[in-house]
């Protein structure tokens, strides 16, 4: 699904993650994903492209607010629409390209009744 979006959208030139102790804590899941991070492709892809990877400072979660939002915007919707259902990856993928057009037209400031008003700026504008 990565690949998908890095041919969709294009790379990334920073990826942040939380720093939270949950997160470091699962021993297994840190050595798979130490051993994704020391592997040379995913090293040189990451090289090659400029990609920075940033920790949050730990023990501020005020850092990550406006992502964790955005996370909450997108799950919103998404729980609206799937409820408990078990959809195939094609399903899947349809419906995040679906929550991801609501939640890039939607308006970023507040939107006037005014038909006079300049219309309002997406992130998708």
């Amino acid at each position: 699904m990565c690949i998908i979006q890095i041919e969709k959208r294009g790379n990334c030139n920073v990826i942040y993650s939380d720093n939270a102790r949950t997160f470091k804590a699962d021993q297994r899941e840190l050595a798979y994903f130490t051993n994704i991070l020391k592997d040379s492709k995913f090293q040189n892809f990451v090289a090659d492209n400029g990609i920075h990877w940033k920790l949050i400072v730990e023990r501020a979660p005020w850092w990550d607010g406006f992502y964790e939002r955005l996370v909450k915007t997108v799950k919103e919707p998404l729980l609206k629409i799937l409820g408990k259902a078990l959809l195939m990856f094609e399903e899947l993928s349809t419906i995040l390209s679906e929550v991801e057009n609501i939640v890039n037209n939607r308006p970023l400031i507040y939107v006037e009744n005014d038909p006079g008003e300049p219309e309002p700026l997406t992130s998708s504008n």
